[in-house]
């Protein structure tokens, strides 16, 4: 190979690693005033203020930041951007709000970020702003600037980020190496990078790349990774979502470690019901084993869905009375029960009721439940005659009952040993079916014939253990960083936890103790 063949070869195989630049951190976001005033305004940090800017001038992207930045409520901010078209909103957000004293410019979901708000994020990403937008000129993106803000604002922008990912922010917006193998810690230098790259990552210096890696935890780099596998939302499912009020519902793989395959499952349940408008409750059936994400998706759900929500503990319940409450006239009807007067306050509205351990319920509860989950219909026990609508109630029932049959599945695909892909690959149904001939013996053919779906919950990979143990040891991480309170004897606060391998440490502890 002659000379100039060999200095094209190598040229077109350089590989080459972001220069570094002048420190940039502390990273902070100016304070922004909205400097286009009427004579009749006056800034004061009130919900009243925006409002009355919405109504005496034209859309200003000044003042909308400028209520972020000053703790508005997200009703406010929400009729702020209703008073303008959808077009309209969509291409003022896209906009950048420039610095007055620099050449600056910062989208408004960045100071969204800042704030640490997920459902300011989740407002102005359904209303148009591109979880994927980065600041000016330092190209830095909007996922970036959360993970690292977390350090400097001494909070935890977790829900934020995941809230971004759900929005359809993109992992790759971060160098893969840093969260592709999310159990090992990201090494403060990366490999270097293909000619190609370069320009895509040039805003992660060493300094910044240093920087994230103080701050992007274990759980995070987990998201990642599982965004980086779930398939993209279909313009279609969108749509629905957007037509049914249950964007959020794009949330809940973000919420729970694995289950990839029950969620999705939940999803398209809770997306078909609305599609259709079935008129009848949406019965669903956890099962698997204990701590694996039943309870935790149940309460996410509502959560997500701002639906209020009613857990019932099945192991106190062995008569119909202990669910529903005595009938009149006998003694104690006045006083109802919980599901009885949940039932009766939310007639007519969307609620969860989560039933926990339901194999422990007896054939007489499985009986009195039948008119509920076929027809939606319920008799109030305080009110002699007064008929309640539960036609929107989405059950939940949580059963152990078929962990064996879960775990002889797992392992006769070998699912340990697979990716976590894997599992939204499997043929399910045949499970399923399994399932629900188990539960025909337990809870009779009549209530099995009335669930919408039994859903299977997995058993946990060893990483998905290693994440779960993190979230608890991020919990004390949260606990002790609040302040000191002699009186209710807080006193292992205020302090800085610093996991410094957080992987290795969950892996650990996982591995002995789960």
């Amino acid at each position: 190979m002659d000379q100039k063949q060999d200095t094209k070869a190598s040229a077109a195989m350089t590989i080459i690693q972001p220069k570094d630049i002048p420190s940039v951190l502390p990273f902070f976001l100016p304070r922004v005033q909205p400097w286009h005033l009427n004579t009749c305004c006056t800034l004061i940090n009130d919900d009243s203020t925006l409002d009355h800017l919405g109504e005496c001038q034209d859309f200003d992207i000044d003042a909308l930041v400028w209520a972020i930045q000053n703790d508005l409520s997200v009703s406010c901010v929400e009729r702020y951007l209703k008073r303008w078209n959808a077009p309209r909103i969509k291409q003022e957000l896209s906009k950048p709000v420039k610095m007055l004293f620099n050449n600056d410019l910062y989208p408004a979901l960045f100071f969204a970020v800042e704030r640490n708000c997920a459902e300011l994020i989740r407002l102005l990403c359904s209303a148009g702003a591109d979880p994927a937008q980065q600041s000016l000129p330092t190209r830095m993106p909007v996922l970036a600037y959360c993970i690292m803000s977390a350090e400097y604002q001494l909070s935890d922008t977790t829900d934020a980020l995941f809230t971004l990912l759900a929005m359809g922010a993109n992992p790759y917006d971060l160098p893969q190496d840093m969260w592709c193998h999310y159990i090992k810690k990201p090494a403060k230098v990366g490999p270097q990078l293909p000619v190609a790259e370069v320009e895509k990552y040039s805003w992660c210096s060493l300094e910044i790349r240093a920087a994230l890696c103080r701050t992007f935890n274990l759980l995070q780099r987990y998201q990642f990774k599982m965004a980086s596998l779930l398939p993209g939302r279909t313009a279609r499912a969108k749509q629905v979502a957007a037509a049914f009020d249950i964007t959020p519902l794009f949330e809940i793989p973000f919420q729970i470690i694995g289950q990839r395959l029950a969620a999705r499952t939940v999803q398209e349940w809770v997306m078909s019901h609305a599609l259709h408008h079935i008129e009848m409750p949406l019965v669903l059936l956890f099962t698997g084993p204990s701590g694996h994400g039943k309870t935790e998706l149940a309460k996410r759900m509502g959560e997500l869905l701002s639906l209020p929500l009613l857990k019932i503990d099945c192991t106190q319940i062995h008569v119909t009375t202990d669910l529903f409450g005595p009938q009149a006239p006998f003694a104690g009807h006045e006083a109802g029960s919980p599901l009885n007067n949940f039932l009766a306050d939310h007639s007519g509205q969307k609620a969860v009721v989560f039933l926990d351990e339901f194999e422990k319920t007896t054939p007489s509860i499985h009986k009195s439940l039948l008119l509920l989950f076929d027809e939606g219909f319920y008799k109030d026990r305080r009110t002699v005659g007064k008929q309640l609508d539960g036609t929107k109630i989405i059950w939940i029932l949580a059963s152990n009952q078929g962990e064996e049959m879960i775990q002889k599945y797992w392992d006769a695909h070998h699912l340990a040993n697979k990716p976590e892909h894997a599992q939204l690959q499997l043929p399910i149904e045949p499970l399923q079916r399994q399932l629900e001939q188990s539960f025909q013996l337990t809870l009779g053919a009549p209530l099995t014939g009335r669930l919408s779906a039994i859903i299977p919950f997995l058993p946990f990979t060893p990483e998905e253990r290693a994440v779960t143990t993190y979230k608890f040891m991020r919990k004390l991480f949260n606990s002790t960083r609040r302040p000191i309170s002699v009186p209710a004897t807080h006193f292992a606060r205020h302090l800085y936890l610093n996991f410094v391998d957080d992987g290795a440490l969950a892996s650990f502890i996982a591995e002995r103790y789960y």
